[in-house]
């Protein structure tokens, strides 16, 4: 009986070690050189952000007032298009130009609101003035 229990805690004890040993090997060897290389990338991916926060945050400060330009432009040619009425019916020639204007408006107008769209969104993604992050997370 005693061999019987010696033969068992011996087997305990070597699978015991080989288990250790094997998880000592991968922690050091297979996966520490990943982890190394993982924290390098991520270093390289922060100070990418931080450059990104500086070339972009400029465009989305701008962006606001090039669409509100954008804007006042198209108020203008709708108050164009609307003098153009008058003109038509004093020179018949005047129609295709008027029909082109209204092309462009109506162009305008429908791509104003998605590019007011995308330009919140972005908005949104860049943090506020000051901070140093450059995403609301």
């Amino acid at each position: 009986m005693r061999t019987f229990v010696e033969f068992w805690r011996g087997m305990f004890f070597l699978v015991s070690t080989l288990t250790v040993s094997v998880i000592f090997y991968l922690v050091v060897v297979k996966w520490q050189p990943l982890w190394t290389e993982g924290f390098k990338d991520f270093g390289d991916i922060s100070a990418a952000i931080m450059h990104l926060d500086e070339t972009a945050k400029p465009v989305a400060e701008m962006a606001p007032l090039m669409l509100g330009e954008m804007d006042a432009m198209r108020n203008s040619m709708l108050k164009m298009q609307q003098s153009m009425k008058t003109i038509e019916e004093i020179n018949p020639n005047v129609k295709e130009m008027t029909y082109t204007m209204n092309r462009m408006t109506w162009v305008m107008d429908q791509r104003m609101g998605m590019m007011n769209n995308g330009m919140d969104r972005v908005g949104d993604k860049l943090s506020p003035p000051g901070m140093l992050l450059p995403f609301n997370w």
